[in-house]
């Protein structure tokens, strides 16, 4: 019987490009009125050459003027189409922007964003001198009024967010994962379509399994990006509940993760565990009146200085912590009971 071709991986050959490749941008969108124009501004101004990138907007069945908008865009670009993507969820949008695409490198940008001049040039020279599968770079965030400004605070801080290098790094190396990250076409072709059934992780779980095949990810601070956050502390809370819920669903299959996706969920479980056993245990009440005082004064110290930074409320920016790794904690139990009752 002859053996099984071998699955094709990234590391079986350089990935090269030609001189001036052309880009794919995938933009995938729901009700984005407020941000789409000044998104497509930014693309269209870009020092690559607009000529040289076509952009892909997969709409969810917007309600808004969001289609509207892309539909009467000027465009400039060697292609400006909108698709539509019936399941409304950020990864079937992404499948279906990519299902259409025809560049030899490709770009996710999320349309609560926008990006430098350079980025596109930024990216395809790192692209193309580092031999990477996929290459990004730091993600500035931009808090709009009050509690928007301590959310943006509090995702730039390694107390809020981890070691997520994306979030505040300044040097360039190698990384587990990058937001609104070039990929060589050759990614899409070996790694395939993200994964549908888990919302919340499209990224991190695609650059998981991009490394799973051999490829790279390569973090250059010269590659700049912004994002506009949520503005109110339970759009935050649905939001990273849904990313600690995703997380979940990824453990119990079996997907690497990072201390600091666990740490989150340790919070929630052993703070009501030390809590109960405080009841009977002296011990265990002086271990969560220790480890209380440590994160309220630890967290209290990372939003003075991160709330200095972004011009943003200390006591707000320490509540958006909170609510960030309390939400994404629980979604993370979540997500993994869910899981484990499914497979039962």
């Amino acid at each position: 019987m002859t053996a099984p071709a071998a699955a094709a991986r990234l590391d079986d050959a350089p990935l090269t490009l030609p001189d001036r490749p052309l880009v794919s941008i995938v933009i995938p969108c729901l009700n984005e009125e407020r941000y789409i124009t000044a998104l497509l501004d930014a693309l269209a101004a870009q020092d690559y050459g607009a000529g040289g990138i076509e952009v892909i907007v997969a709409d969810g069945g917007s309600t808004d003027r969001t289609r509207e908008l892309v539909r009467a865009y000027p465009s400039p670009f060697a292609r400006l189409e909108l698709v539509d993507n019936p399941r409304r969820i950020t990864v079937a949008g992404l499948n279906e922007g990519m299902k259409a695409a025809r560049g030899d490198c490709w770009i996710i940008i999320g349309a609560h964003s926008t990006v430098r001049p350079d980025f596109v040039r930024q990216s395809v020279e790192a692209l193309k001198r580092t031999g990477a599968a996929c290459v990004g770079g730091p993600i500035e965030t931009i808090g709009e009024g009050a509690v928007g400004r301590a959310i943006a605070a509090a995702m730039s801080s390694p107390f809020g967010v981890g070691n997520a290098k994306f979030r505040y790094a300044s040097e360039a190396g190698y990384v587990d994962t990058v937001p609104f990250g070039c990929y060589h076409r050759r990614v899409w072709e070996v790694v395939g379509e993200f994964d549908e059934t888990v919302d919340g992780a499209d990224e991190d779980s695609y650059n998981a399994r991009l490394i799973e095949a051999g490829g790279k990810i390569w973090l250059d601070p010269a590659i700049r990006s912004s994002y506009y956050p949520r503005r109110t502390l339970r759009a935050l809370a649905r939001q990273y509940r849904e990313y600690g819920a995703a997380k979940g669903t990824l453990f119990v299959r079996g997907r690497p993760l990072r201390a600091r996706h666990f740490a989150p969920a340790a919070m929630v479980a052993g703070g009501p565990a030390l809590w109960l056993l405080g009841r009977v245990s002296k011990p265990a009440r002086l271990a969560l009146r220790g480890l209380a005082l440590a994160y309220v004064g630890l967290g209290g110290f990372a939003a003075y200085r991160a709330a200095q930074r972004h011009g943003a409320n200390p006591a707000l920016t320490f509540a958006a912590m909170a609510t960030m790794h309390v939400s994404y904690g629980a979604g993370f139990l979540e997500g993994w009971w869910r899981e484990r009752a499914r497979r039962a």
